[in-house]
């Protein structure tokens, strides 16, 4: 009877096992350069082309490797890092697992050439698809170049999966800057299509994060230093000033390897809360130092998920120390922070404002009162005496009947609709009758729309609206652009200056007028006439950001991308007042787009109430007699 059960060969079982370890090119890039770390290398050149699915070339000055061992670490679990299970809880290098290698070679045309300093001569082996197809002496200096090319060449079902150029560099840039910033003593070089964009020297920790980080003054990174039995914290913070809407500049650091934590990411929240807004991300790296035998990095293929014994405990001392750190920063001078014995004090009491700032209302323990007042109001002054009710917050106009309709063409004298045109109308300009309107608190409105009450939520109903207005400014390759009164030369970190140049067009018809100046230089001449003008480098770097994560995380066109970034920091900047017009617009504008009930993500925009619901309500209420 023949068997079922085949045993795969070793190409097939390495592909599959790729598939953990290589997911894309970056992956690659980081089991390269750890491996050049841990073999002492003090210089470390990375070169890219087209995102690396092309070419990625590793160079090191490292200790190299011999004849025997240039074929072998290319087998499957094959390392010098261990040599039983208990070493895992000692390790003291990047690597451990034998299967990157493997992995590389099973899906990519691999280039090595290594030479130790005792050798006179390097050893030169060239793979593809796990096949070994030459190996031989050749001259090259010490240390170890690799050459990774066409990755997924031989499974094209993976590479389809990969996204765009400027996505997958932005994903080998960010691991570059994590091995950078881990060890600020080596000497890093980054070339992207044969152009030099980082060049990192031997330098102090502050001044590589500043650099990575691309922060020109130092002055409010902040130095977190933390020494205990159960971890060691060093490493720095941004001042609150420093927060983002989007993630990116959040870094910790275990024993020298960047991993992911959530945890303790919320624990740096919570020493920020009070500081910066709920929805902003604060900067920071941080180094943890602890005992190898009370950690678990065998986690995940990534390696960037870790299990700590004491999880608790350090969660508690990264609040403390980042706290502790910030208060340095923000309270008043004159306290006396001379001894210890007002140490628990001091970390006890609430962060102030830095010198200048307004005191928050909460530092007496009082939340914070969202109730606006006006402070030139005088119920007893002349101008007509007791209470009245508001016209726009009448019930009987938002309740009442539905033939008294608000005019759509009303919406075209407020500044949004300036700026976009008058909304187009639906097919039916008879079908979404608006019979009343009002604000409740902040965040909402009410209105009457064809009988039924409407709860909308405003902020994201402008987001929404703002999305489909920029896409529409992309599809028609037009935008209205506000020139600034003298042009403004801005630098931006150099891993986004291709990225610029890619979207250059698309910027343009955002209402972006911009060009090269050269290098990491741009001419800002106008900007989008819906966002006021302020700091251009600010608002060109945010947008960047947001439209590479929004490429990353949502499956999107570049249009539908674009067009989303900019929705989203339009959105910030305008955000929704109180007034009667501003509100009637607002829901004619919902009202005119082809889809008004929920937002890319499937969020609701509104909640519907109806007659009957309220009818059933009334009904089904139990009262006490």
């Amino acid at each position: 009877m023949s068997s079922v059960i085949k045993l795969l060969s070793d190409a097939v079982a390495n592909q599959i096992a790729a598939g953990e370890v290589v997911q894309r090119p970056a992956n690659a890039i980081k089991e390269l350069l750890e491996n050049s770390l841990d073999a002492g290398a003090r210089k470390i050149q990375v070169l890219i082309k087209d995102g690396g699915s092309t070419l990625m070339q590793v160079i090191d000055n490292g200790k190299g490797m011999s004849e025997t061992d240039v074929r072998l670490c290319w087998e499957r679990h094959a390392t010098s890092k261990i040599q039983k299970a208990e070493d895992l809880f000692h390790l003291s290098t990047y690597g451990f697992r034998g299967e990157a290698m493997a992995s590389i070679a099973a899906v990519a045309q691999v280039e090595m050439k290594s030479r130790r300093a005792e050798d006179e001569v390097a050893q030169y082996i060239r793979i593809e698809g796990s096949e070994v197809l030459e190996q031989r002496a050749d001259a090259a200096p010490v240390g170890t170049n690799i050459s990774i090319k066409n990755l997924f060449y031989n499974i094209p079902a993976r590479r389809n999966f990969l996204k765009s150029i400027a996505v997958e560099t932005k994903h080998i840039v960010e691991e570059f800057l994590r091995q950078a910033m881990a060890n600020p003593q080596v000497e890093f070089m980054y070339h992207n299509n044969g152009q030099l964009v980082y060049h990192f020297k031997s330098q102090s920790p502050k001044e590589r994060v500043m650099e990575t980080l691309g922060k020109k003054q130092g002055n409010e990174l902040l130095t977190v230093e933390e020494d205990t039995d159960i971890v060691q914290i060093h490493g720095f913070v941004g001042a609150p000033g420093w927060a983002k809407r989007t993630r990116g500049e959040q870094y910790f650091f275990m024993n020298g390897r960047f991993i992911r934590s959530s945890y303790f990411h919320h624990a740096v929240g919570s020493a920020y809360e009070g500081l910066i807004e709920s929805d902003a991300h604060p900067t920071y790296a941080l180094y943890l130092q602890v005992n190898p035998e009370k950690v678990d990095v065998n986690v995940h293929p990534t390696k960037t998920e870790v299990k700590f014994e004491d999880e608790k405990h350090i969660y508690n001392l990264i609040k403390a120390a980042v706290r502790k750190s910030l208060g340095s920063f923000v309270v008043q001078p004159n306290l006396d922070l001379g001894d210890f014995d007002h140490l628990d004090a001091f970390l006890r009491q609430p962060i102030a404002p830095r010198s200048g700032a307004t005191p928050p209302q909460w530092q007496n323990g009082t939340p914070p009162s969202t109730e606006k007042r006006n402070p030139a109001y005088n119920p007893f002054g002349d101008n007509g005496g007791g209470y009245q009710r508001s016209s726009h917050q009448d019930w009987q106009k938002v309740l009442g009947s539905v033939e008294i309709t608000q005019s759509r063409s009303s919406s075209q004298n407020t500044p949004n609709a300036q700026i976009f045109g008058s909304p187009s109308p639906n097919e039916n300009p008879e079908k979404d009758v608006v019979a009343g309107i009002f604000p409740l608190g902040d965040n909402y409105l009410v209105a009457n729309v064809n009988g039924q009450l409407w709860v909308v939520d405003k902020k994201r109903t402008q987001q929404h609206i703002y999305y489909h207005e920029y896409l529409q400014q992309l599809q028609a390759q037009s935008g209205l652009s506000q020139q600034l009164l003298f042009p403004r030369t801005i630098e931006l970190p150099p891993a986004q200056i291709p990225l610029v140049l890619d979207l250059m067009q698309e910027l343009q018809w955002l209402g972006f007028d911009l060009s090269h100046f050269g290098g990491n230089t741009l001419i800002v001449n106008g900007v989008p006439a819906i966002l006021s003008q302020g700091d251009e480098q600010k608002l060109i770097e945010n947008l960047l950001e947001d439209y590479q994560n929004t490429q990353g995380d949502i499956k999107l066109g570049k249009y539908e991308s674009m067009a989303l970034s900019m929705a989203r920091h339009a959105a910030q900047r305008n955000p929704i007042m109180q007034s009667l017009e501003e509100m009637q617009s607002l829901m004619q504008r919902m009202l005119s787009l082809p889809d008004y009930h929920t937002t890319l993500n499937g969020k609701t925009l509104y909640i519907e109430i109806s007659a009957t619901q309220l009818f059933e309500r009334f009904q089904n209420q139990k009262f006490k007699s």
